[in-house]
């Protein structure tokens, strides 16, 4: 992975251990900020699927419930 800056920097992500990536991820995670805006259609979408759990047409289910359904359903 090569980061856009002058001069660029090579990120070799694929050598990284496990605990180096997450140290990386944290620092990432402590050092970046986003401007980013939610946009409207996302609280609509999340609007909608509150009223459909709340009217009884659609459940939460687990993960393993989710993924046993999943291969009920696949060839």
């Amino acid at each position: 992975m090569t980061l856009t800056a002058n001069p660029p920097i090579d990120l070799p992500l694929e050598t990284l251990n496990a605990d180096q990536k997450w140290r990386l991820f944290d620092w990432l995670k402590s050092n970046l900020t986003l401007d980013i805006e939610p946009q409207d259609g996302h609280f609509d979408v999340i609007a909608e699927r509150e009223r459909m759990l709340a009217s009884g047409e659609t459940k939460v289910i687990s993960l393993n419930q989710f993924a046993q359904e999943l291969r009920e359903e696949l060839p």
